[in-house]
């Protein structure tokens, strides 16, 4: 079994969904009372969010970097990143290491087309839906066609991330919200069955 690298932190509600997923996983696929081998790097969320300069998202970057570093030489085998916005620095953290990152948009596309979507609704942080790191990675790397809602719509849904699933409240209620964006796809005809949060 391999020691997975766990960059998080930057929304630590999202990174204990990770470890909880990794773990549940691992028991499923080798049974008895087997758990992930992880190293977690908790990182600070507050830079990421307040960063609005040049400057500001470099020192995100090597941040990244740094933890891409520490957890190599704390014997990680790969790395992961909890947090789909900060992928967009996921390249620089991969080079700065001689292991493997697994990136998230290409689980997300290997999933997808293993179930034969060709068009997905994306929702996330404004910049993982608006962004190319992203969307691109999906269309480039896995042939998909990648939709948005509504300018209005992915403010609801930035917003929603900020106050209930990474500001700390319950989680659980940001579903009920997400339901009529969800539906709104649908009926547009402008996705499949499949959509991907942040």
């Amino acid at each position: 079994m391999k020691t997975i690298g766990l960059i998080g932190g930057w929304g630590w509600e999202a990174s204990a969904a990770y470890y909880r997923i990794m773990n549940r996983e691992v028991r499923k696929e080798l049974g008895g009372w087997h758990s992930a081998r992880v190293i977690l790097d908790s990182l600070d969320l507050h830079p990421l969010t307040t960063a609005k300069t040049k400057q500001d998202f470099e020192a995100v970057r090597q941040t990244l970097v740094a933890s891409a570093k520490r957890l190599r030489n704390a014997g990680a085998e790969l790395l992961v990143i909890a947090c789909n916005t900060v992928h967009r620095f996921a390249d620089s953290a991969r080079n700065a290491v001689d292991i493997p990152l697994l990136h998230i948009a290409d689980v997300a596309g290997n999933a997808l087309a293993k179930d034969s979507h060709a068009k997905v609704g994306l929702l996330g942080t404004m910049p993982t839906m608006q962004a190319p790191f992203y969307r691109q990675r999906l269309a480039d790397n896995h042939g998909l066609e990648v939709v948005l809602p509504s300018r209005p719509l992915r403010e609801d849904v930035a917003a929603l991330i900020e106050s209930d699933l990474t500001g700390g409240s319950n989680p659980e209620v940001a579903e009920p919200k997400l339901t009529p964006i969800v539906d709104y796809l649908a009926e547009q005809g402008r996705a499949g069955d499949s959509l991907w949060l942040d």
